[in-house]
């Protein structure tokens, strides 16, 4: 599904600023308000836009450890039954299923390397993990939601 550079630029202003106006957002694109509310309109029933939520720095409630967890699990079967226990972990910010020698990667904020360490022994009693190799993040260089440019076409 190909992007315009207005809706490029509209991506990147509500990455931004999910509760900016229609007014501002058109402002900022070069489109009347209206045209702005259509165009958002229309992302979001093409499914570009899945939602508008609040972003949370971590650190700032007390969470800020951060890690990568590369997972795998003792068999397919568990797979529900990890993926139920990290949806419910609320120090989960992402987990991937993928492809590779992992069967998953998590990452997670934590107060300090205790909770850490819980969550592990968890996933590995509990959540049907049998192997994990943990990474600690030590600064996050780029997080963006939006492409920078539109995608080329076929």
């Amino acid at each position: 599904m190909a992007l315009d550079d207005i809706d490029t630029d509209i991506l990147k202003h509500l990455t931004d600023d999910g509760r900016m106006s229609f007014s501002d957002l058109g402002e900022k694109v070069r489109l009347s308000p209206n045209a702005a509310r259509d165009r958002v309109r229309a992302l979001v029933a093409r499914g570009v836009i899945t939602g508008f939520h609040a972003h949370v720095d971590q650190g700032r409630i007390d969470r800020r450890l951060r890690a990568l967890i590369d997972i795998r699990l003792r068999s397919p079967d568990t797979a529900a039954q990890f993926e139920r226990m990290v949806r419910a972990h609320p120090g989960v910010e992402e987990a991937v299923h993928l492809t590779g020698p992992s069967d998953y990667v998590v990452r997670i904020a934590c107060a300090d390397t205790t909770e850490l360490d819980d969550f592990i022994r968890a996933l590995k009693e509990d959540g049907g993990v049998r192997d994990t190799q943990t990474r600690l993040v030590l600064r996050i260089v780029s997080e963006t939601g939006y492409p920078t440019k539109p995608a080329a076409k076929p």
